[in-house]
């Protein structure tokens, strides 16, 4: 399962744009008056003008060459400031083999460069740039019913990573083991790592795989439709 394509609300397009334009060195390769698209990698980012004022959260991680974590954090440390926790600026998941840091996007949504360094492939460009953004690696889907919605996940054979039942009160990573891409299902109020926000239900759009649409939409409503083709 990959996330090939993500929506993501905002009332501060305009700031996002000069965000991820001008602090990350993306591209935009489509825009109107109401929303930007750019790519990460072989994914695409879209951020949607919202029709409503409510309070929004997001997390997402953007995949990055297996061997190029120390690369990645110099070079985002010249452009943004690294969110810290106990004093660290990074982490290593042993179970993973994964490094990770954090930082806000202009929304204060949670980005994390993530360096899976026994799956992501490497790279010997000399000088790291977003360029080396490999694609979307995790999602969140904050939602008030998790069971219900897992139930409705696995009607399209999308199920928790382990393989164990859905935890209702913690986050659970949604994807066949070392997909390239997980969701991450996840309650209201849980606190994101390197950072005291919390999970908000969200309005999100999500394409997997050019076959499902999976939607949790401005009334927090949630849908899958199948992609026809």
């Amino acid at each position: 399962m990959r996330v090939t394509e993500a929506t993501l609300y905002t009332n501060r397009l305009d700031e996002m744009k000069r965000f991820y334009v001008e602090k990350l060195g993306l591209s935009v390769v489509d825009e109107d008056s109401t929303r930007f698209q750019i790519e990460l990698g072989e994914n695409t980012l879209i951020f949607q003008e919202a029709i409503t004022e409510q309070e929004r959260q997001y997390h997402f991680a953007i995949n990055i060459p297996a061997n190029r974590f120390k690369e990645a954090k110099e070079w985002i440390m010249s452009r943004v400031p690294l969110l810290t926790a106990d004093g660290e600026d990074e982490i290593y998941f042993e179970g993973i083999d994964a490094s990770s840091l954090y930082f806000y996007d202009a929304d204060e949504n949670v980005i994390e460069l993530i360096a899976r360094h026994s799956i992501n492939p490497e790279s010997n460009i000399e000088s790291f740039s977003s360029n080396e953004f490999l694609g979307i690696g995790e999602m969140s889907l904050t939602v008030e019913d998790p069971l219900h919605v897992a139930q409705e996940l696995s009607n399209i054979e999308i199920h928790r990573r382990d393989g164990n039942q859905i935890d209702e009160r913690h986050l659970n990573f949604l994807g066949a083991p070392n997909s390239e891409t997980y969701i991450l299902l996840v309650p209201p109020g849980r606190v994101w790592l390197f950072s005291p926000k919390l999970s908000i239900p969200s309005p999100i759009q999500m394409v997997l795989d050019q076959q499902y649409i999976v939607e949790m939409d401005e009334k927090l409503e949630f849908h899958i439709h199948s992609i026809k083709k």
